[in-house]
């Protein structure tokens, strides 16, 4: 819901707020449709309620769907304000607001459940304690709002809507890009609880968290990253500066990936201690290295958005859903959950070969192909064998992180020390 009550805007925020004669207009808008967005869905939510919650099976717990309902609704509210912060450089003060909202969310659920009587709580017609997380989830949004009032307030009852249908057009396929995102993302979870053992498909998603370690690095590396190519774009070495930033990308997330193949057998003790769970842990590098081609990816798609072609976004990410599906559907039944590991890999690998070859074909950048291979192939090679050898010694594993960067130091000493000089006189 996130994806479709946003539609793209945020991104297309950062595109049109580049324009600085029109930011405060491209505020404005972007706010007021996002908020009439959330509005109308969480109004039809609460009309609807009841046959939402037989489609959905939650007859007994109607209330579930409501909850949900407020969450997107503040999720939402809050997103245009999230991306100004991004936008005008203000990384900590974002990143304060998130983490003040988790471990708020955290509290209440320890209050929730160790602090009020459970009678209270029944009294109020909160029979199940199920409900607990859902409700603090929802206190949490609201309370992220009241962090970014302070920039809320600057909305003013301003509309554009010239500029609307600009934005409008350039979202829309990002946002349907989004949902096919969502289905890379979470098929493999829906179709492994219904198509496998249940302990199984558990132990998958349980190995699953410690990809996230490298999932986390590409969220973060978006977030910073996505208004910075949209600002770059109008300069005239905007080229060179994301061919640059491309090459930096691929060396950093090559050392996280080995670093975190080559110390897994400690680190899945610590994520996951319940060795039932391990059963699953041969996912952990597939789909790591997936994550390492979305990256990869994230950076290519770059010329389709700031040359307004973000259909292209569109076509490719379904082209990687569409993999997604037929790869699950076909060798689930055949191969278990390391199926659902492979087609992740399968999908992102073919979104990051598409956008390259047509974006090399519409939008030249001249990107250090060589080296990025190099350093794409010397960090997989290396994850893995760390991977293998990692179980049997703790040494050895990071070995090949010290391999690693090493060649990479010795290769890239001369570029180093002419960024050292040039930080220095700047």
């Amino acid at each position: 819901m996130n994806v479709l009550l946003t539609m793209g805007f945020e991104t297309a925020y950062f595109r049109y707020s580049a324009d600085k004669n029109i930011s405060h207009r491209v505020f404005h808008t972007a706010f007021w449709y996002v908020f009439a967005n959330a509005l109308t869905f969480l109004l039809a939510v609460h009309l609807l309620n009841i046959p939402i919650a037989r489609v959905f099976d939650y007859n007994e717990n109607p209330e579930y769907i409501i909850y949900f309902a407020w969450m997107a609704f503040f999720d939402a509210i809050c997103m245009v304000p999230f991306a100004y912060l991004r936008f005008t450089n203000q990384p900590v003060r974002y990143a304060a607001i998130k983490i003040i909202q988790n471990i708020f969310q955290v509290g209440l659920v320890v209050v929730f459940f160790f602090v009020i009587p459970k009678e209270f709580f029944q009294k109020i017609g909160m029979e199940s304690n199920v409900s607990y997380p859902f409700v603090a989830n929802v206190i949490a949004s609201f309370f992220g709002m009241l962090l970014l009032f302070p920039i809320i307030r600057q909305v003013k009852w301003f509309f554009d809507w010239k500029l609307f249908r600009k934005m409008f057009n350039y979202g829309y396929p990002i946002m349907i890009a989004g949902l096919a995102f969502v289905t890379n993302e979470n098929l493999d979870k829906i179709l492994l609880r219904d198509m496998i053992d249940a302990s199984e498909a558990g132990a998958y998603n349980g190995c699953y968290k410690i990809a996230t370690l490298m999932i986390l690095m590409v969220t973060a590396y978006r977030l910073g990253v996505e208004p910075f190519f949209f600002k770059k774009a109008m300069d005239e070495d905007a080229k060179k500066s994301y061919a640059d930033v491309m090459l930096y990308f691929v060396m950093f997330c090559g050392f996280a990936l080995v670093a975190l193949l080559g110390n897994l057998d400690w680190i899945k003790k610590i994520i996951i201690p319940n060795p039932d769970y391990w059963i699953a842990i041969k996912i952990v590098p597939i789909i790591v290295i997936a994550n390492f081609f979305f990256g990869v990816y994230y950076n290519l798609s770059t010329w389709y958005k700031v040359t307004d072609r973000t259909y292209v976004g569109t076509i490719v990410s379904w082209i990687g859903a569409g993999a997604t599906i037929f790869f699950n559907i076909l060798f689930i039944p055949k191969i278990g959950f390391i199926a659902s590991a492979w087609a992740t890999l399968i999908a992102y690998g073919l979104m990051m070969l598409i956008s390259y070859f047509w974006g090399q074909s519409s939008y030249r950048i001249p990107y250090k192909t060589r080296k990025i291979l190099l350093y794409m192939i010397l960090s997989i090679g290396f994850g893995i064998l760390g991977y293998h050898f990692s179980e049997n010694s703790f040494i050895i594993g990071n070995l090949f992180v010290i391999a690693y960067v090493a060649i990479v130091y010795s290769i890239e000493k001369k570029s180093l020390k002419l960024l050292k000089e040039q930080s220095v006189k700047n």
